[in-house]
């Protein structure tokens, strides 16, 4: 059997974008009675990245996968969360 593995000609799976999720909240500790609070994810799939977004925004529908940051109110503030590219040679999370 002659052929690819995949469209790239090489034979080799293609290596899947790697990217980060921060989250910041900002707070307002008179309302909340904490303040501000930050997450950053490990490195994983875009599309696995996508879904935790999805889980942190509380929201069901499909996001706008081209935009790299998205917001949404919290109580006592503001919810930020963004992707950016794993660092070069970054591994994926254990179980991506």
């Amino acid at each position: 059997m002659t052929g690819t593995a995949n469209s790239n000609g090489s034979g080799v799976a293609p290596i899947t974008e790697l990217v980060v999720v921060h989250v910041r909240d900002a707070i307002n500790p008179t309302l909340a009675g904490r303040g501000d609070a930050s997450y950053q994810s490990p490195p994983q799939a875009r599309e696995d990245a996508l879904n935790l977004v999805r889980l942190l925004l509380g929201c069901n529908e499909a996001l706008n996968a081209s935009e790299p940051r998205w917001t949404c109110p919290i109580a006592g503030g503001q919810r930020t969360v963004t992707l950016t590219p794993a660092p070069s040679g970054a591994e994926p999370a254990a179980g991506g």
